[in-house]
């Protein structure tokens, strides 16, 4: 019998683009990640039975819901309702939740087009991105074929890229045995990933530290060489549960500059690196 959480545990995956239970569960890694089996997330669908919470908090992580936003809060106040019950909610915690300030959250036009994303988004695996942090070798190529639908020789890769063309022979195998990258015949490649619309990598928060660590200095080597091409900035004081409701219209932003990607070379076309930050200055 459905319960509350489990009505919307099903209806945030579905608009988190994992069409079923069973993509979900092994697109964010399984049990190693989830730290559930398989037929225990499937009981959670079906609601006989409730995430612990660290669980739930794993859960969020893996629907990619951005902390605090009014998605994450939904999911909680589900949890909420059906541990306690919905009459003990009410009478017991809801006074205490609804004190704080609302959440706004993102306006019917970036949902619409976050859902656009999510149509046709694929989902790396923890495998998957641990074979691309294999080195910076294997980053860089797969950062330049999963925005190619054509097909790329190791010798057009490696003089693109700036690359010995052993080192880039190297990195596209690592990558084809991931799945990542198809060997069509010897030395040519193409990637399957990039006839989607965009390729969602595990969050953050349920990567390996070492993982994490070589992604975010990979990241860091990368954007370093790059030239910066337009910047804006600004400086604001806001009550911190209201301004949480700023971070999806942000990570939407951001995300929607794929709306500019192509998917072959041009006379005149290169790799961005487009990026949303908020820094928390002071409190004041």
């Amino acid at each position: 019998m459905a319960t509350i959480f489990s009505e919307v545990l099903t209806q945030l995956r579905k608009d988190s683009g994992f069409a079923t239970a069973y993509s979900f569960y092994h697109a964010n890694g399984g049990a190693p990640v989830l730290q559930v089996s398989y037929r225990k997330y499937l009981m959670m669908e079906q609601g006989k039975i409730l995430p612990i919470i660290d669980r739930l908090r794993r859960l969020s992580f893996a629907l990619r819901l951005t902390p605090q936003s009014p998605q994450a809060h939904r999911l909680v106040i589900a949890w909420l309702k059906t541990m306690a019950g919905e009459d003990n909610y009410r009478d017991v915690m809801e006074p205490i939740i609804s004190s704080k300030a609302e959440i706004k959250g993102a306006s019917p036009v970036h949902e619409a087009l976050k859902k656009s994303l999510a149509d046709n988004k694929y989902f790396m695996t923890p495998a998957q991105l641990a074979a691309v942090v294999t080195n910076f070798y294997t980053y860089l190529c797969y950062m330049a074929m999963s925005s190619e639908t054509g097909t790329y020789t190791v010798e057009e890769l490696a003089k693109s890229l700036e690359l010995k063309k052993p080192d880039a022979a190297k990195a596209m195998k690592i990558l084809a045995a991931a799945k990542i990258v198809k060997e069509i015949k010897s030395g040519v490649y193409r990637c399957p990933l990039s006839a989607y619309s965009s390729v969602d990598m595990p969050h953050m928060s349920l990567m390996a530290p070492e993982v994490r660590n070589k992604l975010e200095a990979y990241m860091g080597k990368l954007k370093a060489s790059g030239q910066k091409e337009w910047s804006t900035t600004l400086t604001v004081r806001a009550d911190a549960p209201v301004f949480n409701g700023y971070s999806p219209m942000l990570q939407i932003g951001v995300h929607s500059s794929k709306t500019y990607e192509i998917s072959h070379k041009t006379e005149k076309s290169a790799l961005y690196y487009v990026e949303g930050r908020i820094t928390k200055l002071r409190d004041f």
